[in-house]
Parts: C-alpha cells; structure tokens; sequence
C-alpha cells in the first residue's frame, strides 16, 4: 500500500473526529444510566450497578470493535507481559504508589458489607477495562498515522476534559483547579505510559486498583480532598517527567513528526 493510499485511508476515517466521538459516546451512556437511576429514584448501589452496566456494554462493543479492526489484540496493546524481568518491574512500581495514596491517608471503610465491596470491585474493573481500552487502546491505535506526540497530548486533554465533571463537586476554587489538573494529569501518564511501555495490561490492572481502593477508602477522607490531591498531582508530575525523559531518549517522541517535547 503506498504512502498515498494510507494517506486517503486516515483521511476518510476520520480518526481525530472519531475518537472524540468514542469519548462522548462513552460519557453518553454512562450519563444515561445516572439519569434513569435518578429517575427511578435508585439507591446508591442500584446507581452502581446502573453505571456498571454501561461500562459493560461499552466494554463488550469495544472488544468487538477491536476484533474486527486487527487480525491481532496486540494492535491495541494486548500483549505478554514479562513480569520475570526487573526493569520491568520496577517500571511499574509507581503506579502501585498511585494506586495506595488514598488508602494509606483515609483508611479503609471498615462499614461497608462484604456484597458492597464486590459490587465496587466488580464496577471497578468494568471501568478499568473500558476506559483503557478507549482512551489507551482503540484511540491511540486509531491515531497511529499521527505522531506520538500528537496521540499524548491530544488523548490527555480528551481524558481530562470528560473527567472533569468530578471536579466541580469542589466548592473552593483552589480545589477546583487542582481536580482539573489532576483528570488531564492521570490521562497525561497514562497516554505516556502506554507509548512507552506498549502494553496496555498495566494500566488495565492499575485503573482497576486505583478506582477499587478509592472506593474502599473511607468516606471521611473527603475532608482532607485538597491535600489528597496536591500529593497525587506531585506523584503524577515527577512519574510523567520520568517518562517523558525515557521517551525522549528512545527519540520515540520524534518519530513521524520530527516535534519535539
């Protein structure tokens, strides 16, 4: 295929346009589903359960998606992760940090039942799984024609922005901001982390463990939300520095554009 078909080809698909659709449609059914628990008045696991399906039925369309895209799921990252190896390992060893933040702050919520903690386990990797393979899997794979660069800052900004509805729960304006921040930071480590490790499974494994913990964690930690944040922001920046240094020495951010960071 020459260079000029392939050109035709992403041209016509259309993949800036479709993978900001992806998002909203993503946001869309999950909205939908708040909405008619509201509606019918749900509790708050009913909610849970309602919020859950959406994330299922994505997920499931998602897979379907990719099967039918690529002779092969490593296309989207799918591929064997070699956790015999150190350095990949200790690769990893900060999203853990990540992910025990707010436990280790708050606590545990040792009131809930044993049937809550599998609901939210259960919903959390419906998230976990549907979110990574949209944001880090299906969009990046449809923005392979672009440069790395572009994938990075475009699929952050993407993340961030349909994130951003937790973050006006804040009342302080300080606070406010800093939840802003923190949605276009995680989606920021996460687009570098899959560019450089090109395997989606950790940060499948790693969205799970952060959104379960922070469920599990106690509700009282909301009062101490502005500094919880600040210290998930000062994580994210300096894991995101690190990564962006080892992409620059790989040249990798170089590739197909000649930008650099």
């Amino acid at each position: 295929m020459t260079e000029k078909v392939v050109q035709a080809k992403v041209k016509k698909e259309r993949p800036v346009l479709f993978s900001i659709l992806l998002g909203i449609l993503l946001t869309f059914l999950v909205t939908i589903a708040s909405a008619i628990s509201e509606i019918l008045e749900f509790e708050e696991d009913g909610v849970i359960i309602a919020q859950g399906i959406a994330f299922l039925v994505m997920g499931i369309a998602m897979t379907i998606y990719m099967k039918r895209r690529a002779s092969s799921f490593a296309a989207f990252g799918f591929r064997k992760l070699n956790l015999k190896s150190q350095k990949a390992t200790l690769f990893y060893i900060p999203l853990l940090i990540i992910a025990i933040v707010q436990p280790i702050m708050g606590g545990f919520n040792v009131e809930l039942s044993i049937s809550k903690i599998v609901l939210l386990i259960v919903f959390s990797l419906f998230v976990g799984y549907t979110e990574e393979v949209v944001f880090r899997g299906i969009i990046r794979e449809k923005l392979i024609s672009k440069s790395p660069l572009f994938y990075i800052v475009f699929s952050s900004i993407l993340f961030g922005i349909l994130h951003m509805a937790n973050a006006f729960s804040g009342t302080d304006v300080v606070e406010v901001l800093l939840q802003v921040v923190n949605a276009f930071l995680i989606g920021l480590i996460l687009a570098l982390l899959i560019e450089t490790s090109n395997n989606i499974w950790p940060l499948i494994a790693f969205h799970f463990l952060f959104d379960a913990l922070a469920q599990l964690t106690n509700p009282e930690i909301a009062e101490r939300s502005l500094e919880v944040v600040s210290i998930l922001n000062i994580f994210y920046m300096a894991y995101g520095i690190f990564l962006i240094t080892v992409l620059v020495k790989r040249r990798k951010l170089n590739n197909n554009s000649g930008v650099t960071l």
